[in-house]
């Protein structure tokens, strides 16, 4: 008996991360696991959804942007710094837009234990509180931090999660962008959206030769509650793998898969006079989705209506919204480096069944409003009381593609009037990267649909030798009266079977 209690008393102890802070009296001899928060969820589910942000103090949730700005995390107190871990992390005080607590544990394979609000992990001397918070409070959400960039600083920002169940990571010489989220629910619709929220995670604490990192996470929204695993291995292409069982309190309209949002404020397809000095401001420039037939790439553009797109397919494998122009030329920002930003890919896991890809794109008022949404939507809708188990791989990347299959691709999309004709619409897109100069000598065959409110009035294709790119250009005319969006798409076809991925643009006259 003596031994097997000095035994777990030295494995509790082990798992404390920093001395100075009392918290070994929350240690628990516990397994946690996918099954445990699954249970948990499952059980959450059965009960009336309910949300507090009772211990955030008022103080907290009226601050500003500004005031939000000048919380500092002290670096000295990272978590796990101490130790040397390969991984560690650093959490997000509660305030401004991010009034709702979130619970955190930390885990090892047989014990686990609440990590507790600690004053010393920020400096708040610049806000001039009345008074200090105590240990009861919680966090608003955390980042981890991982060795990325050939060690020139030890340890970068490898993901984070803030906010709902926004997460964003990086890979290689990135710089934040794009976002995902666990779930999202009613979304683009006339009906309000519900946003379900991360309540609780469990980090599990990393061994000194780890290269992934888990952690579990309890989904939760009037909705829908669920039970989440992500295991994140960073590197120069990020990979997180999702793991998730959802639990249905009700049957939603809409269920959104695997969502990302991302931002697009003007691009190279814009038509309307920004007013900036930059070519071009955006996260993303478009949406690729592949399904057992072909690939889609569909620019992004946002107009003063929101804008509603479906891609079916039987079988998705894959979709994404990508950065696919790296040319800092194109951008001219040396401060949001727009260059570096990542696309994400979501791969499937398993058989997803049909369904189809929606694109939400919003009008925006300024940069900083994420303005586009893509995700997943099962043709059958979970009612209430079912369960839906999902897993996917999101790859962080700069690439243009992740498709094992090397074809010519859709790299920029150029829009203006005709010169000498009125009112037709000129559509120049440019295909190149992926061995376009395999299919150099080819002349290839434009393979061109447009919807029935419209007329294609005359096509090319040619070399485009300054950028060794194929350009092919459509002149669009809507018919008399018309003024429902006009569909376009555009593929390459060569020799044999080789053909490119097929643009699709939708153009409102």
């Amino acid at each position: 008996m003596r031994q097997t209690s000095k035994r777990i008393r030295a494995c509790a102890l082990a798992l404390i991360s920093f001395a100075t802070v009392p918290l070994a009296s929350g240690v628990q001899r516990l397994e946690v696991d996918f099954d445990y928060v699954v249970k948990k969820a499952e059980r959450l589910a059965q009960k009336k959804y309910k949300i507090s942000n009772k211990n955030t103090p008022d103080e907290l949730r009226s601050m500003t942007f500004d005031d939000y700005r000048k919380i500092r995390i002290v670096p000295e107190e990272t978590f796990w710094m101490r130790e040397g871990m390969p991984f560690q992390a650093q959490f997000y005080h509660l305030g401004y837009l991010y009034n709702e607590p979130v619970v955190f544990n930390e885990f090892t394979e047989t014990h686990t234990q609440r990590i507790p609000y600690v004053p010393k992990f920020f400096d708040l001397r610049n806000l001039n509180f009345k008074k200090s918070f105590s240990s009861n409070l919680d966090y608003a959400g955390f980042k981890l931090l991982h060795p990325l960039n050939n060690n020139v600083v030890p340890y970068d920002e490898a993901i984070s999660f803030l906010g709902a169940s926004y997460f964003r990571a990086l890979g290689e010489g990135m710089h934040y962008g794009i976002s995902a989220r666990g779930l999202a629910v009613n979304c683009g619709l006339s009906e309000p959206e519900e946003f379900p929220r991360f309540t609780e995670f469990w980090l599990g604490k990393p061994k000194g030769n780890s290269s992934q990192f888990r952690l579990y996470a309890l989904l939760e929204s009037p909705s829908v509650a669920g039970a989440y695993q992500f295991v994140i291995t960073p590197g120069e292409t990020t990979r997180v793998a999702v793991t998730a069982r959802l639990f249905f309190r009700q049957e939603v309209i809409s269920l959104g898969i695997a969502p990302l949002t991302s931002m697009f404020w003007h691009g190279e397809n814009s038509v309307l006079d920004s007013g900036d000095y930059r070519p071009e401001c955006h996260d993303s420039d478009g949406l690729l989705v592949e399904n057992s037939r072909e690939r889609l790439w569909r620019p992004l553009d946002t107009r003063r209506k929101t804008r509603l797109s479906y891609f079916h397919a039987e079988t998705l494998s894959g979709f994404g919204l990508f950065q696919r122009d790296r040319a800092f030329a194109n951008y001219q920002d040396l401060n949001a480096n727009y260059q570096d930003r990542p696309s994400v890919w979501v791969e499937p896991i398993g058989d997803w069944g049909s369904g189809h890809v929606r694109l939400v794109e919003l009008p925006a008022n300024r940069e900083f409003d994420d303005n586009i949404v893509a995700f997943w939507e099962s043709d059958r809708k979970p009612k209430t009381g079912e369960s839906l188990d999902i897993e996917y791989m999101l790859h962080w990347t700069k690439q243009p593609t992740l498709s094992s299959h090397a074809v010519p691709m859709p790299v920029s999309t150029r829009i203006g009037d005709h010169l000498a004709e009125e009112g037709i619409q000129v559509f120049v897109v440019e295909f190149g990267r992926k061995n376009i100069l395999d299919y150099w000598d080819a002349q290839p065959e434009a393979l061109i649909e447009v919807s029935d409110n419209a007329t294609l009035t005359f096509h090319t294709v040619e070399k485009n030798p300054h950028n060794d790119t194929w350009r092919a250009t459509l002149n669009v005319a809507p018919k008399p009266g018309e003024t429902r969006p006009v569909e376009l798409r555009c593929a390459l076809q060569f020799d044999g079977d080789a053909r490119s991925e097929t643009w699709t643009y939708q153009w409102t006259p």
